[in-house]
């Protein structure tokens, strides 16, 4: 619980090969990768692959795509409710009703109508550019540190960061 641990050893050694076997990417080694199941594990590497097409907001709200998608498809049901089919049959307005109460429970469960002033918070905190700013405009320790949001986002039990402090300008 808040363990920090750090793995030296000098270039070339094997430490990016490492944490890339302990966080389930490299599956070609030999040995045994051993954890308590249900653990998750978040793995930042030294260059993050960021889609170049996407802004700021837009890849730190990977980090929380599950909520995005419970919140669009919230919204959808709304929509769904002017539908004349919809209002016109009472098998298919209850099983619509069902629905949107199944899913703002789910939303109301992760305090998904705080998510704005949570990326708010979280991209602040992290000096991230601004949101609507594009990754390929980003300096390698810009991208870096929305990387590391996005990541921070999905609260992984186990984080995972490789050479934390490259490219942090």
């Amino acid at each position: 619980y808040g363990a920090k641990i750090g793995v030296l050893g000098l270039n070339g050694s094997g430490k990016s090969s490492l944490l890339r076997i302990i966080a389930g990417i490299d599956k070609e080694f030999q040995g045994d990768v051993v954890s308590d199941l249900g653990y998750s594990v978040g793995y930042l590497e030294q260059e993050p692959q960021l889609d170049k097409t996407k802004t700021v907001k837009e890849i730190v709200e990977e980090g929380v795509k599950d909520v995005v998608a419970l919140l669009k498809e919230f919204e959808a049901i709304n929509e769904k409710f002017a539908d004349p089919e919809v209002l016109e049959d009472p098998d298919k307005m209850d099983k619509l009703i069902t629905r949107q109460g199944e899913v703002q429970e789910k939303l109301d469960a992760v305090n998904a109508w705080e998510l704005d002033h949570k990326l708010e918070r979280a991209m602040d905190a992290l000096r991230c550019p601004p949101p609507d700013a594009k990754v390929e405009h980003l300096s390698g320790g810009e991208k870096r540190r929305v990387a590391l949001c996005r990541l921070l986002l999905q609260t992984p039990d186990v984080l995972l960061l490789d050479e934390p402090t490259n490219h942090l300008d």
